[in-house]
């Protein structure tokens, strides 16, 4: 099964993806902008094994139609990866192949210098494999404490952090957020990226966009910040939802997007 973000702007103000119980994703507009620019798409095998395609994409808001960037990159890369994996493609290769897949698209779409971040991930029962560009980010979240990073920003922020600086100060810093990568006309390299990790223990995997780090960067508190939820939510859609609203809580100041899966391991 798959879905995927409305295409509607009414619809894209707030919405609620859940293709499955253990795989779920919501997006909202936030309180200060006029449109979401974020996207997200969900597909879900059952049988013979349980396997799930996320994905979720920031449409940059200082290039014209990224709300359409977005959206369709978000499209390609899971109806890509959908058709890879059927055909027993390793993820990894995969990955590769429907991000060049999503950049085309990308460029097809509009003649405008549209621009978005993409992170995808494919899960095969234990394994999941996750390929990013930009600064939208994939954690994985186990229910016995820590957390491990699976994407690295493509960002001047995370590169002054590789320069020394601190995670505060390179986040706090004159165009922190720029993006030394990206999907788009403009782009130079839309390679992704790869990590794969084998699952031995319960927990979450979470794709999301700036709208939600912005306000927990720290992977330590943001998996903080997902078992706290967690804990209270009823089922994974339930979940994303929160997890969505509690940044727009937070003052909301860009569009916010997640993308959750429940492995057991």
């Amino acid at each position: 099964m798959v879905d995927s973000a409305p295409r509607s702007s009414a619809e894209r103000a707030h919405y609620l993806r859940s293709p499955a119980p253990w795989v779920a994703g919501a997006s909202d507009v936030g309180l200060r902008h006029e449109t979401n620019e974020d996207a997200l798409g969900l597909a879900v095998r059952s049988e013979p094994s349980h396997a799930a395609v996320l994905a979720v994409s920031d449409g940059v808001t200082t290039a014209h139609g990224s709300e359409v960037a977005s959206l369709v990159a978000t499209e390609t890369v899971v109806d890509e990866l959908v058709t890879r994996h059927s055909k027993g493609q390793v993820a990894e290769q995969a990955l590769v192949h429907a991000f060049a897949a999503a950049q085309r698209s990308v460029v097809d779409a509009s003649d405008q210098t549209s621009a978005c971040t993409l992170v995808a991930a494919v899960i095969d029962g234990r394994s999941v494999s996750v390929g990013n560009v930009g600064d939208s980010r994939a954690y994985w979240i186990p229910d016995a404490g820590g957390v491990e990073s699976l994407t690295t920003d493509d960002s001047l922020a995370q590169a002054r952090i590789m320069l020394g600086m601190t995670r505060m100060e390179a986040e706090q810093s004159h165009h922190s957020h720029a993006l030394t990568r990206w999907l788009g006309r403009e782009s130079s390299d839309a390679t992704p990226a790869v990590t794969t990790l084998t699952v031995d223990a319960p927990g979450w995997l979470l794709l999301c966009t700036d709208g939600l780090w912005n306000y927990a960067s720290d992977p330590a508190d943001l998996a903080d910040l997902v078992r706290q939820q967690a804990s209270r939510a009823q089922s994974t859609d339930a979940l994303a939802d929160a997890l969505v609203g509690w940044a727009v809580a937070k003052g909301g100041k860009d569009n916010v997007t997640v993308a959750l899966a429940r492995i057991e391991g």
